[in-house]
Order: C-alpha cells, then structure tokens, then sequence
C-alpha cells in the first residue's frame, strides 16, 4: 500500500511540474549532432514553402502565384516531370524545389533541385532503412537535403511505431511525461529519429485548428500543440538540427463528429507562424497549394486554378514574415516559455514545455502568452517571439507588459512593419491571434 501511495504521489508531482520530461535519452542510444552542411538555399535566413505542388497546364500560371506570394520553396511536384526550362525559371525567381525521390530528380544537374522529399510520416521500423537513404542522399550530392516529414503527436501508438517495438529504457520514472501516454510515446520516436539519422533538419506536419464536437461547429484549438512543437525544438537544440514546420493551409468539414476548419483568414495563418517561430522554426510551409488531403477549395489554389481566400491570408500572413526573416536567420532559438498555461480560455497549453534555460525577460500580463528566447549566433545579442495564445474564437486581445534587462532600446516587427521603441520596457496590446519579433539593443 505505502508503495501505491508513493506512485501516486509521484504521478501527481509530474502532473503539476512546471518542467515536462526531456527528449534526450528516451531511447537506448546517442543523439547524432547535426554536421550543418552547406546546402544549396540560404539555411540562415527563415525560409517560407508551399506542400503538393504538382506539374500540369496551369504549371506557369500557379509558379506566378508562387513568386506573387513570396513563397521560397515547394515540396512535392507530382505528375509530369519538370524540365530544363522549368529549372530555369525557379532558379531566375530564386526559388526551389524539394523534388520526389526519383532517379531524374536524384541525378538531375539543376540547383532549383534542393533537396529530395524522401519520405512523409514514417513508422519507426522504416528508420533504419530511411537512415540508410538519407545517407546515400548526401553522398551523392551532399548539398541537396534529403527531407523525412515526421508524424505529429496526436498519431497513435500503431503509426509511430513505438510500442512495443521499441522498449522504454529501464528507468520506471522516464515513461511519464505529466502523465500523458502521447507525448511519452512521441518522445520516444524523436529520440529514435535523432539517434539514427544524421540530417540537418527535423521537420514536422501539425494541423492544430480544429472545430469542437458540438451542433454549433465551434471553433477549437489542439490542446497538445506547444508540447509537440517542444519537444521537436529540444531535440533541434540538442543536436544542432534546424526546425521546419508544415503549417495548416486549408481545411474541411467533416461528418458531426466535428474535424478540420477551414484557415483562409490571415489570423489562424499568423499565428501557426508565430507559435511555430517561437520555438525555432527556420521554415514554415503551408499545405496545401494545390490539390492534397484537404476540401479541394479550401487549399490556396482551388481545383479550377484560382486563387483563393486562403492564398491571400498566406500571402499576407507570409509577407509579414518577410519584414523580419534575414534578421531572424541571425538568432538560434535558446528555449520558449508560456505564462499563464492555465488560463481557462488558453489555447494549446494543456501540457507544460521543458525547462526554459534561456535569458527570460520580466513578463507582465493576465493573458496567455507564448515567449520564444533567441541568443544571437555571432556575437552579443538576443530577440524574443512574444505571442497572444488566448483561444480564437474567444476574439480577447493580450495586455502585456514586458521588461528587457540592460536594453537600452527594442526594434519591434509586427505586421509587416518596424519600430524602435526607446528603454528597456515595452507595452503591448497583442489582437487575437497576433505575435511579435523584438530585437533587444544594448
């Protein structure tokens, strides 16, 4: 009896912690420490990308919308084909393609080809093979990333492939992740995955917005979403990975049950950016462009080749983030941090993140807020993603009140635009759905 009691005793201490467990050391084995090869695009900038980009005759016309909306890459170009001039003219828009694994696109002499999508969402038994192809990737042209888009952690058991057949070390008390049975699994496959394979970037799909299981259709927020994205960002820090994220970009209604909204506002798409920022993203990439998983004309580019309601919220969402994305390249992510997790009307801060170890600055609000800490990687300097994590449809504005120590000025990037705010104190009335890049000076 006295032993039950102690368990549970323990169960509730990680319950309540403010720390949740960390990645590193939930499986047997090393991580591997990324060699941060020289690729063929600009890794010190923050890049934007579009998922499923297939080739057919409206090929040119959509490739105009592309460069219209300041997207930097695709990924996923199925059907026919590209050629010699479709390489051209990415290369004379400054843009990529990370190309199916084919051998035409393995061996093809184009630098527009900068990298090979070689997997999407592996089980963990395939890691060894997958490795293996990563490897084999970089061999043959070291600078073309050979790209393997991990599983979120609302997938089951079954589909990350974890249980049983990767056992859990023998330590009883590593399992518990605030006693939540998916992010232990989940921290298990990214263990796994930085342990055996030797890339420079962990990417990620995360469709976080949702609608409830009501008659009302109520909008909903997936109340695991910063969890995923922690853990994802530990294991980046840890082994010098870059972080991409594959954002929601369209949706779909489903049966009553409830499912996918649609994101065509330049809101939920500012925000998955900003959340996904905050903790270190160096890519965001929409899904979809054109045709994919979701309601046909809920993606950017309808069936008929038009434009649509969402292309225009990412592209005004995506040119916000080119106001500020040379001098994010500058920063590395140090850690991220929310206040106020436990705000009745605070969106997906149901489980608490990894101990922050980074220069907090003095945080002042009621609201849920989201702060991602950045050091500067060549000299003296640091920056922060400040974030409204209040619930969507509950329409509430952030007050918050935040103090920069030693600043002697803050350059602040919102929207598109750039301020300098004189002092070390900046004051903020974040809209729903709206985050911040601050500059710290001095």
């Amino acid at each position: 009896m006295f032993t039950k009691i102690i368990a549970f005793l323990t169960a509730l201490i990680m319950i309540f912690s403010p720390y949740a467990m960390s990645v590193i050391g939930a499986t047997e084995g090393e991580p591997i420490i990324a060699a941060e090869r020289e690729h063929v695009y600009d890794a010190d900038r923050l890049l934007t990308g579009v998922y499923c980009f297939p080739k057919d005759g409206r090929f040119d016309t959509l490739l105009g919308y592309l460069d219209d909306a300041g997207i930097d890459f695709f990924i996923g170009s199925w059907g026919q084909n590209l050629t010699e001039d479709d390489f051209a003219r990415l290369q004379e828009l400054g843009m990529g393609i990370f190309a199916p694994n084919s051998e035409y696109y393995r061996t093809v002499d184009s630098d527009a080809v900068w990298g090979i999508d070689l997997r999407d969402e592996p089980n963990a038994a395939d890691f060894d093979d997958l490795a293996a192809a990563v490897a084999a990737q970089y061999e043959q042209n070291p600078k073309r990333l050979p790209v393997v888009n991990l599983f979120p952690m609302y997938a089951s058991d079954d589909q990350l492939g974890e249980y049983p057949a990767i056992e859990p070390p023998g330590n009883p008390g590593v399992p518990f992740d605030s006693f939540n049975s998916s992010a232990v699994s989940y921290r298990m496959h990214v263990s796994d995955y930085i342990n055996r394979f030797d890339s420079d970037v962990i990417s990620v799909d995360i469709y976080p917005l949702n609608m409830a299981h009501d008659d009302a259709r109520t909008l909903s927020t997936w109340d695991k979403w910063l969890r995923n994205l922690d853990i994802l960002a530990e294991a980046c820090r840890k082994t010098n990975r870059d972080l991409w994220v594959i954002t929601q970009a369209a949706g779909n209604y489903v049966d009553d049950n409830g499912g996918q909204r649609y994101c065509d506002t330049v809101g939920d798409q500012r925000w998955q950016n900003y959340v996904s920022l905050a903790f270190g993203a160096k890519a965001i990439i929409y899904a979809c462009f054109y045709t994919g998983w979701w309601d046909a004309d809920s993606h950017m580019i309808d069936s008929a080749g038009e434009r649509t309601d969402t292309y225009y919220a990412v592209k005004d969402a995506n040119a916000e983030l080119a106001a500020f994305a040379d001098v994010y390249g500058e920063y590395e992510n140090t850690g991220t941090f929310i206040v106020n997790r436990l705000n009745k009307d605070a969106a997906g801060c149901l489980l608490p993140l990894t101990k922050c170890e980074a220069k907090k600055p003095s945080v002042r609000t009621s609201a849920p807020v989201l702060v991602g800490c950045f050091d500067k990687t060549e000299g003296d300097g640091n920056a922060y993603v400040i974030t409204n994590m209040y619930e969507p449809q509950t329409g509430k504005t952030a007050q918050v009140t935040v103090e920069f120590s030693g600043a002697s000025s803050l350059t602040v990037y919102r929207k598109g635009g750039v301020s300098t705010v004189s002092g070390s104190k900046l004051d903020l009335t974040l809209e729903n759905e709206e985050g911040v890049f601050v500059e710290v000076n001095g």
